[in-house]
């Protein structure tokens, strides 16, 4: 899909975040759909499932306000290595792993994505513009807290 014209009403810290948060959101959910299948731990496969609901529902906010803002679709960030970000490598070796060694693959991964989402989330409050894009922010930086309290938990 195209975009339209820019909305001023967007800062470059708004589209930046909307641009990064998409595919950071995507990734991870792919991720975490695979531990109802893959992890032997009932907490984590908990988790992961409360994550992934939140997740899908931030996606649908995410991918509005993207729209709303008139930029592309495209992932800007494809190929990149960042911290927080889920790579289709650490997919192959997720999708690979079952048990003990999914779970020692998927939680670190969940814990760097849940920490950088939130410090990414503070970011966009402090120099984001746009309130709807804010208020996105809000949710997902008070959700990754909460998140990473669990996993934390659950050690």
């Amino acid at each position: 899909m195209g975009s339209t014209a820019p909305d001023p009403a967007f800062n470059a810290t708004d589209t930046a975040w909307l641009q990064l948060m998409i595919p950071m959101t995507e990734h991870m959910a792919d991720a975490l759909a695979l531990a109802a299948d893959h992890s032997d731990d009932p907490g984590l496969r908990g988790l992961a499932a409360a994550v992934l609901i939140e997740h899908r529902a931030e996606l649908d906010r995410l991918r509005a306000l993207r729209v709303a803002a008139g930029l592309p679709d495209t992932d800007v960030h494809a190929g990149h290595r960042m911290p927080g970000m889920v790579t289709a490598a650490d997919l192959i070796v997720l999708r690979a792993d079952h048990g003990a060694e999914f779970d020692r693959h998927l939680r670190p991964l969940l814990d760097e994505h849940l920490a950088q989402s939130g410090v990414l989330a503070t970011g966009e409050l402090a120099n984001g513009q746009q309130q709807g894009v804010k208020s996105l922010a809000r949710a997902i930086e008070r959700n990754r807290s909460q998140e990473r309290e669990r996993l934390r938990a659950l050690h």
